[in-house]
């Protein structure tokens, strides 16, 4: 008798678990919005994401491709509805036209995750406004110039740092992430703290900023794990409080924060650097002592994604050798009239902006966006589909579907930069999210272009970038990863150029006169601190 009541309450248990599980299963047949295929019990479209087999935005854009004929897809998050939209007057809507209804986005838990506190993909409200004052004020011309002026040093110790490679090897061939985190390491460190962020060492310490970033970026499974846990677990990451940021990280950057700061008060020492700007925007405290979360923000915003970036950019320039020659004439006509690279002459690079734009359109480093609607609105596609959302509803954005659609792109697949010259109808608003629209778009983003085209202009300058066999053809996208690389990496050759081809540089150097062509081959090799005079000048109380 006993095991007739365990049988029927275990099936009793499983009926009503399986019930559950599917209470929201007809969500999308009510409103008659096409239902993506593939949904698993429990899973909803989420069971190759969760086991590691595809990122979100892969999934995203298979089912963007899979319905070309529809402006909005019904999906399952696990079993919470989602919708994916599809059709850029949407996309418009949604992230500029009516911000005030998709205003929010994912919450964390502070406690897991106190770094993070201040970042604005995770804030919302007035909160979320005031981190936008600082960026604001971060991100000024004065404080480009200066981001500029690091990323000019920087790039001359990237270049001495694979120039050692060619002491044993005629060519290097390099994993161009790898090569590009060292970079973007060492000018993050520079311009927040005013330090040498010991990127280009032989060896990481265990506590240095790159070993730092690794541990939160660097794809494999525990990192996979982490990551699907913070994004589609909360609940499960309060419970074993697991959070982005792997603790230790916590706990090391707010130390070096606050040594840091401590160093500067026993001196009585104001530098020029952004600590020292976060330090004195949040002199009231408003929100308690959140200087390191503010710190530790700005040094993701330019680490992992320029990082990405530029990688990608190398590796399609070395696909496409007619536009990688196209870019370095003009990187040597800019830097032949400023010298060197300044402010002025990264922005005068337009050709290399449209090939970074381009790339940033194949390889987004964020290609999917999540909205979470805060006020009931309907959305009505251009084919007529019409869905009513309501405060909690999540809307899916896929920019890579989006960026490689024919019906938006001619040829969408292929590397053509000059679909984002001046004049040219290949690029139209809102079909480009690579640094998103609307007021929630990127805050980093001029940052990020100051440090990723001074770096791809010393290296066009120097050396010339060939396809490298060991990039996997074709490129399929890392599955444990939350942002967008290459599965097994975008790897690169790089070569000195001829010696051709720089006695015809050094030729026209030599044209100038010789006191400042001196001048100007000294302060190559000024360190940093000899740049204050070109800075407002450090200041002691």
């Amino acid at each position: 008798m006993i095991w007739v009541i365990t049988y029927i309450g275990v099936v009793l248990f499983l009926v009503l678990m399986y019930k559950y599980l599917t209470r929201n299963y007809n969500h999308w047949n009510i409103r008659k919005i096409p239902t993506a295929r593939g949904a698993v019990l429990g899973f909803g479209h989420m069971l190759d994401v969760m086991m590691l087999k595809k990122n979100l935005s892969t999934l995203l854009q298979e089912t963007y491709n899979a319905y070309p004929d529809v402006s909005m897809v019904g999906l399952f998050d696990f079993d919470q509805p989602a919708l994916l939209i599809k059709d850029p007057e949407l996309v418009k809507t949604v992230i500029q036209i009516e911000f005030a209804s998709f205003s929010d986005h994912m919450t964390l838990n502070i406690f897991a995750d106190p770094l993070l506190t201040m970042d604005p993909a995770f804030v919302n409200g007035e909160k979320w406004k005031h981190i936008r004052g600082m960026f604001s004020k971060a991100f000024s011309v004065k404080n480009l110039k200066f981001i500029s002026l690091v990323a000019k040093y920087e790039c001359d110790k990237l270049v001495e740092f694979i120039d050692k490679k060619f002491d044993k090897e005629s060519v290097v061939d390099v994993n161009a992430k790898h090569l590009f985190s060292n970079f973007t390491a060492q000018v993050v460190a520079h311009m927040i703290f005013g330090v040498d962020g010991e990127a280009f060492d032989d060896f990481h310490l265990p506590e240095s900023f790159r070993t730092m970033m690794d541990a939160m970026f660097e794809a494999n499974v525990i990192t996979g794990i982490r990551q699907n846990i913070f994004f589609s677990l909360p609940l499960v990451g309060k419970l074993l409080n697991v959070g982005f940021v792997p603790s230790w990280v916590n706990v090391t950057f707010t130390r070096v924060v606050n040594e840091i700061r401590e160093l500067r008060k026993s001196l009585n020492l104001k530098k020029y650097d952004i600590l020292q700007q976060i330090i004195d925007y949040e002199a009231d405290n408003k929100y308690g002592d959140v200087v390191a979360c503010y710190a530790f923000l700005f040094f993701i915003e330019g680490y992992e994604t320029s990082s990405l970036t530029l990688s990608s950019t190398a590796y399609l320039l070395s696909k496409y050798p007619k536009f990688q020659t196209k870019a370095r004439k003009e990187v040597d006509r800019v830097m032949d009239k400023y010298k060197s690279i300044c402010y002025d002459a990264i922005n005068e690079m337009t050709y290399l902006d449209q090939i970074i734009q381009e790339a940033i359109r194949l390889f987004s480093p964020v290609a999917s966006m999540q909205k979470i609607c805060t006020k009931s609105i309907t959305l009505q596609g251009v084919d007529g589909l019409a869905c009513a959302l309501d405060p909690g509803d999540v809307v899916f954005i896929s920019s890579v579907g989006i960026h490689r659609d024919e019906k938006y792109w001619q040829n969408p697949n292929d590397f053509n930069p000059d679909r984002f010259a001046k004049g040219s109808e290949g690029y139209r608003k809102h079909m480009y999210l690579g640094f998103g629209e609307g007021p929630r778009k990127c805050p980093g983003k001029r940052m990020a272009i100051v440090q990723v085209k001074a770096a791809m202009a010393i290296i066009l300058k120097n050396y010339i970038i060939e396809a490298s066999s060991r990039t996997v053809e074709p490129v399929k996208i890392e599955p444990k990863y939350f942002l967008t690389t290459a599965q097994g990496g975008f790897w690169i050759e790089l070569r000195r150029l001829t010696c051709s081809y720089l006695s015809q540089k050094l030729s026209q150097f030599s044209m100038s006169n010789e006191g400042s062509s001196q001048s100007s081959n000294q302060s190559e090799k000024r360190p940093l601190s000899d740049y204050e005079d070109e800075l407002p000048q450090a200041k002691r109380k």
